[in-house]
């Protein structure tokens, strides 16, 4: 039997199959979508030289020309400098959400105490997440951020107060602070300091009077002003004196200038609370004592213990102001309460 081609099926044929190609290779050379709907991001940031002291924070406003329906989030990767990210900065991500054209990226300064060189930070800003990567214009430009950290000099002579020491009983430990012992820290002006009546002199621009263990107050130098001071204790409560074996209480104080110096005092015992003595609160009557003594005068001061002996000494300084905190970052901190009247 016969079996005839039918030519005209695969003339036919040929001509799908050339027509399938050439519409392929069109949709290849052809852009799926271009970007005039892609929004351009522009980005402007803010004063770069920060002090560390009480904390700064530089930011980036970001703004987009126009907004789309799918959040683009923004980061920083630290590309160069010598700060250490959660022990000199932290970082606060940003994202423009949906619908919305501006968001803020926010490098945080840490406050630091302690005296070093100035510190580089070198941040770039990126977009950390391929779901958003390809959502902004290519001719979008991603900053490069370099951060100086300058070290901070506090004009604040920051005062640590620690009297938590072992009281014995029955030949036990007890700590002073968790069993009942209440000591409160003032400042009289030097001039006619009795410490038999010290509040006849006493300078109320700073105390620390808050039942809290250590206590702790910042003297400001500058608004003290020239003079001589004495800092003392008070010992308010002592709940369970005549259960202790005798002992010394010495208060160990800690003087700290951010960014120049930490020097701690051991009180002299001479100064020092007796383990069983009553507090004011139980109507004792041995219950003041010296801590040290402070002089500013021509923009220095000299702290001394209670035998005259120097302890440290410095220059006053001015500083910078700080930036003023981000407002969207949260800023609640619990006040703290002085009492002087008890």
């Amino acid at each position: 039997m016969k079996k005839y081609i039918n030519f005209k099926f695969l003339f036919l044929s040929a001509i799908l199959v050339m027509a399938l190609s050439c519409s392929t290779n069109e949709q290849d050379v052809e852009p799926i979508i271009g970007f005039d709907n892609y929004p351009l991001a522009t980005f402007d940031v803010s004063d770069t030289d920060i002090p560390e002291a009480g904390g700064g924070f530089v930011t980036v406003d970001i703004a987009f020309d126009k907004m789309i329906d799918r959040g683009v989030s923004f980061d920083f990767e630290q590309v160069g400098g010598t700060a250490v990210e959660h022990e000199d900065y932290e970082i606060h991500d940003a994202i423009v959400q949906p619908y919305s054209d501006t968001a803020q990226l926010v490098v945080e300064i840490l406050e630091d105490a302690t005296p070093e060189d100035v510190e580089t930070l070198d941040l770039q800003v990126i977009r950390p997440s391929l779901a958003s990567k390809y959502l902004i214009h290519p001719d979008s430009e991603l900053p490069l951020v370099h951060i100086t950290i300058e070290n901070y000099v506090s004009d604040a002579l920051d005062m640590s107060f620690n009297f938590d020491v072992d009281l014995i009983y029955g030949g036990d430990a007890y700590s002073s602070c968790t069993y009942g012992v209440d000591l409160d820290m003032f400042v009289s002006n030097a001039a006619g300091f009795d410490i038999n009546d010290p509040w006849a002199t006493f300078n109320g621009t700073n105390y620390a009077a808050t039942g809290d263990c250590p206590e702790d107050f910042d003297m400001d130098m500058e608004a003290w002003g020239d003079g001589e001071y004495i800092i003392w204790h008070e010992l308010w409560d002592n709940v369970n004196a005549g259960l202790w074996e005798d002992q010394k209480v010495p208060i160990t104080t800690t003087f700290q200038r951010a960014g120049v110096f930490t020097e701690t005092l051991v009180q002299d015992d001479s100064q020092a609370m007796n383990s069983n003595d009553l507090g004011e609160a139980q109507g004792g009557t041995n219950t003041h004592g010296i801590i040290a003594k402070v002089v500013i005068a021509d923009g220095k001061f000299t702290i001394s213990d209670y035998n005259g002996d120097e302890v440290i000494s410095g220059k006053l300084s001015s500083n910078k102001v700080k930036t003023p905190r981000p407002a969207y970052l949260n800023n609640n901190k619990s006040a703290r309460s002085n009492r002087l009247v008890k």
